[in-house]
């Protein structure tokens, strides 16, 4: 990573810097600095280097002139008595001195806020991640103890034991809590404790674990939180204090991520009377040592700042460059948060008059922090804490609405992206006195200043890992499996790869803040779809946020009221609850309704019963009645069901769709990215683009083909991890058993198809062993054979490759003895995603990117019309990966263009008349992702396929990205259902693909869509979405009148037959 150079003014040398800036009152520790240099100079360390970092070197405590003095205190004497194993691993990475960060940074003190607001604003929305939205998650918070071996001046959460009152929430109680949260759409629990109060109360707190039958708290921790992933498919965020690496491995087996607050590096803050006297595990060099140790672990991590608790602005850099330099060293900061101090009574801080900080000391912490850390860092204000403009802090005003909304707007000024965890079943326990707002106020005030807000999961996209990788030498996640297998929990058949994951896919930018980094493995998988990695994808939709919709692809949609109804008995992250008959060897995952504890809390109530009833711990919440609450949940147009958006689309949106749409302006791959990230009325402005650019090019009239599929073999010697039609579950229902289709059979439905109005057989099967290029011929003449005037439209590029290279032809060869015995067109199908890096984890022994381009261009050489697909929701980074995939099929086809244009191709090709009516590419099929029998899935590596959002915008764009040269977008009904498809003609479509007598690939993987729409259905269809429907030819002429006649009327199908794979039919 290169340096990145301070905008104003530029690097100031030490003899520059002005006397009043390094006249900051507290002491600031200077954590083993080396060397001097740019302080990110460091780019990520890799992996196996993580566990080989330099050893500690903790030096005296500096002022910020940098006149050394000792230490107050030794650090290792605050934090454990000599007697107990250290409570943190020893700081590793030089820290930076404060001379250093002020001849970077110094120049932010001195700076008007204005300035400082407009530069970290300017660069937020440089991302089109961050440009158009702002983020928050919904949770529950479960208080798992208030007791703290610590007590902070200004802390209210923190409690001493009480007679009759429990330490810690019992594991009923937080699954209580926690199904609430998962019935009102919510995607973390929040699991927030003191710092080891055994330590401070063996009494009271050690002795209630030992009744429960845990060692310790965390322990304690580790057991909640996995009964609330498994039983609730919420996601735990786990603030437990300091720990060591081996602690934080532990946890990250269950979790989805993790923090803790740095708060300060200013040493005076443990003086007497200062905000954490007597708070041993607020040293800072304790918080960056385990912050470090996270880092390490490959733990996506929450840090950040307390502002206004003592500390100077000289202090918030200094401990901002700190976690910037740790995040440097590992990727692993995933979120930034800016907390200002509430004064509150009761506490020392409150007592002694502390002032909570104006609403001016947060903007200046909320804009240095962005400027810092760049436009990908995640940076967060909590909104319930937002002080009020004018005053110190507290108090209201006549209108405390109107204060709050405008202090909102100052935060989002000032640069963050991200309002925190809000929750609509649980109290701020933190922070009592200022509950959480409602989200509709808080969703104006962010519609005010133009940006949309949206529900995240704990995980942020650019940690889910989505494309896997097997875990590196050295790293932390074997440890994790071996402390699981120890334990008696997990799958002690998991390979590393099953372990953990590799880094952010294509289009996500690293290391430079809230990026990742390119070598870490921010999720555990270990236990496949039980795992907590499957339960975060699961939750996930293709851009990383919370999915929050029930819709999939290829399944029937369900009434608003079974929706509702089914939604607080099982939530839609939990794997599937009655997995198919092949399936019954996976690791199952409990329903709610009958509860099932996991292995470690099962155990745990084998040994010890829970404690005798006491009053809880906490106050617990109850179910919200009728209009008490909200309820988390995402529309088709991507937005937030019920709550407040920007009413217009944004400017540049409107600015990219005239260019296309009236001036015929070609999109780039960035913008075709921004497009696919639109949301709200952005969704709603490229919908009605799209549809009038359809009415311009293609009129009002539906096109659609009578046809038959005919999948020859489902044996296939390939290893593609999506595909259910070849490999994976074997339900008798959807795949059943390994067949080959009969020559004599394929006649037969070839002949059957023509006489039931058909003019397309559609052929295409696995890469069986015994098959070659001879095969495929015998296949073509078969069906040539039983239906002579039919279109044959067959064989993928991955089968053509197969065949050339089995007979020693190349590629233009062999497809011009295919078109000379009949073939028509090609399916372009196998194309997947074309990006090697999805590739590799979706079809890694398939034909690459460059390969597929080179079959279907090929093809277009010769004079043979191929279709193009993209198959999307799975593993891919969404909008960045779709984008690229729609440039490169623009770019085969404007190169099958300028070859027809230059005289190019075969001269078999031009001859036969085979590319009349256009060259190239007919048409594009977008196919989302059908999960549910899906083998990656089924392992918990994949998401849930795309959403309903997704899937109509994914249509939208590709008209207005791939025009004018692709004029023919379809709408699959197979995949989108097909009213959902009818829906699709109002974003673009103008075709809804073929009839398909036949249907097993998508029904394989699950789908129950597919086995054949009638033209008198499909017509209905067509009309009830106000359009005229046409029947056409594969490449969209007229069908023979007699056909079309024939289709209206057709007799029921006669069985099918095929035969064992063994049987040599086809040889």
């Amino acid at each position: 990573m290169s340096k990145r150079q301070p905008s104003s003014p530029g690097p100031l040398g030490a003899e520059a810097i002005p006397p009043q800036w390094l006249s900051a009152p507290c002491k600031v520790h200077r954590l083993g600095l080396k060397g001097a240099g740019a302080l990110h100079s460091r780019s990520p360390r890799p992996a196996e280097q993580r566990r080989a970092a330099t050893p500690p070197v903790l030096a005296s405590a500096h002022h910020p002139s940098g006149s050394s003095e000792l230490a107050a205190s030794a650090p290792e004497a605050l934090l454990w008595p000599a007697a107990s194993p250290p409570l943190h691993d020893p700081l590793q990475s030089a820290m930076p001195a404060m001379g250093e960060v002020l001849r970077e940074y110094g120049w932010m003190l001195e700076a008007p806020l204005e300035q400082l607001m407009a530069q970290a604003a300017a660069l937020r929305d440089q991302r089109p991640r961050h440009a158009g939205i702002v983020t928050f998650s919904p949770k529950v918070f479960l208080p798992l103890t208030r007791l703290c071996r610590d007590r902070c001046g200004y802390c209210t959460f923190v409690t001493q034991p009480r007679p009759g009152r429990r330490a810690y929430m019992t594991l009923e109680e937080v699954l209580q809590v926690a199904e609430l949260g998962a019935a009102a759409g919510c995607s973390e629990a929040l699991l927030t404790l003191g710092d080891r109060p055994e330590l401070a109360w063996p009494g009271p707190a050690g002795g209630e674990l030992a009744g429960m039958g845990y060692g310790s708290t965390l322990e304690y921790v580790e057991a909640a939180a996995e009964a609330v992933y498994r039983r609730t498919g919420l996601l735990p965020h786990i603030n437990a204090g300091v720990m060591t690496e081996a602690e934080l491995s532990r946890l990250k087996r269950v979790s989805a991520s993790q923090g803790l607050m740095l708060e300060s590096t200013c040493l005076d803050l443990l003086q007497p009377g200062a905000a954490h006297d007597g708070c041993s595990s607020k040293h800072p060099t304790a918080r960056l040592a385990t912050i470090e140790a996270a880092g390490r672990a490959g733990v996506p991590y929450t840090s950040g700042l307390l502002v206004g608790i003592g500390d100077s602005h000289a202090d918030r850099l200094h401990a901002l460059a700190c976690l910037r330099r740790l995040h440097d060293n590992y990727g692993h900061i995933q979120e930034l948060i800016l907390q200002n101090f509430v004064a509150k009574p009761g506490t020392p801080m409150g007592a002694a008059g502390a002032p909570s900080p104006p609403l001016s000391e947060l903007q200046w912490a909320v804009a240095a922090a962005r400027i810092m850390f760049g436009p990908d860092m995640n940076i967060q204000a909590p909104p319930n804490l937002t002080p009020l403009e004018g005053d110190e802090g507290g108090g209201g005003g006549a209108d405390a609405e109107a204060a709050l909304a405008a202090g909102w707007r100052a935060l989002l000024d000032a640069g963050i992206n991200d309002w925190g965890g809000i929750s609509p079943i649980t109290r701020d326990f933190v922070n009592p006195e200022r509950p959480w707002p409602h989200l509709a106020p808080l969703a104006a005030a962010t519609a005010a200043a133009g940006k949309l807000l949206l529900p995240r999961l704990p995980t942020y996209p650019a940690y889910l890992g989505l494309l896997a990788t097997p875990a590196p030498a050295g790293s932390s996640s074997g440890e994790v499996a071996h402390a699981a297998a120890a334990r008696g929990t997990g799958s002690s058949s998991s390979s590393a790869a099953d372990v953990s994951v590799g880094p952010p896919t294509a289009g996500t930018e690293v290391a430079s803040g809230g990026g990742g980094s390119s070598s870490s493995e921010w999720l555990d998988f270990t236990g496949g779809s039980a795992s907590i990695g499957a339960a975060v994808l699961r939750a996930a939709d293709s851009s990383g946020l919370l999915r929050a919709s029930d819709w999939v692809a290829g399944q029937p949609e369900r009434a608003a009221d079974e929706v509702e109804g089914a939604e607080t008995t099982h939530s839609p992250h939990l794997p599937p609850p009655q997995p198919s008959q092949a399936a019954a060897a996976a690791p199952s995952s409990p329903d709610l309704s009958t509860p099932s504890p996991s292995s470690t809390e099962q155990h745990q109530h084998q040994q010890h019963p829970q404690p005798q009833a006491t009053r809880p711990s906490v106050p617990l919440p109850r179910r919200p009645g009728p209009g008490g609450g909200w309820r988390v949940a995402v529309g088709e147009d991507g937005a937030l069901l019920g709550f407040p958006a920007p009413p217009e689309p944004s400017r540049r949106v409107l600015q990219l769709l005239e260019g296309v749409v009236e001036r015929g302006r070609p999109l780039q791959r960035e913008e075709i990215e921004m497009l696919l990230r639109s949301r709200g009325a952005d969704h709603s402005a490229v919908c009605a683009a799209a549809d009038r650019l359809r009415r311009r090019v293609c009129g009002d009239d539906v096109s659609y083909v009578v046809n038959r599929n005919i999948n020859y073999t489902n044996v296939c010697t390939y290893k593609c991890s999506f595909c259910a039609f070849s490999k994976g579950k074997a339900a008798e229902a959807l795949r059943g058993p390994a067949y080959v289709v009969p020559l004599e059979e394929i006649s037969r439905r070839a002949a059957e198809a023509w006489e039931r109005g058909a003019t397309e057989v559609c052929m295409q099967g696995g890469i069986h062993p015994d098959f070659t290029g001879d095969t495929y011929l015998r296949i073509l003449a078969a069906a040539k054979e039983g239906a002579p005037r039919m279109h044959v439209h067959a064989f993928s590029p991955l089968e053509v490759a197969h065949g050339a290279a089995s007979l020693g032809l190349s590629l233009e060869r062999y497809l011009e003895k295919l078109a000379a015995a009949g073939l028509g067109s090609l399916p372009g199908t196998a194309a997947e995603v074309l990006d090697d890096a999805v590739r590799s984890v979706l079809c890694p022994d398939k034909l690459s990117m460059a390969e597929w381009g080179q079959v279907v261009g090929a093809a277009h050489a010769v004079g043979l019309r191929t279709t193009s697909t993209v198959m999307f929701g799975s593993v891919e980074e969404g909008p960045a990966a779709w984008a690229a995939h729609l440039v490169e099929l623009r770019r085969l086809q404007q190169q099958a263009e300028r070859r027809a244009a230059g005289g190019g191709g075969s001269s078999s090709g031009r001859s036969s008349g085979r590319s009349r009516g256009g060259v190239g590419f007919s048409e594009f099929v977008p196919l989302p992702f059908v999960h549910m029998e899906a083998p990656i899935y089924l392992k918990g590596r994949s998401r849930r396929g795309a959403t309903l959002h997704e899937g109509l915008l994914l249509h939208a764009v590709a008209r207005l990205a791939l025009h004018p040269h692709i004029p023919n977008i379809q709408a699959s009904w197979v995949k989108m259902g097909p009213d959902r498809a009818a829906q699709l003609l109002a974003a673009g479509c103008n075709d809804m693909g073929g009839s398909i007598m036949n249907e097993t690939i998508t029904r394989a993987a699950g789908a129950s869509h597919g086995q054949e729409l009638p033209p008198p259905r499909m017509e209905q269809i067509i009309r009830a979405a106000g359009r005229s429907p046409r029947q056409r030819t594969t490449l969209y002429g007229v069908p023979p009148a007699e056909q079309t006649a024939r289709s209206f009327g057709a007799a029921p199908l006669a069985p099918l037959v095929s035969a064992a794979p063994g049987s040599g039919v086809l040889r």
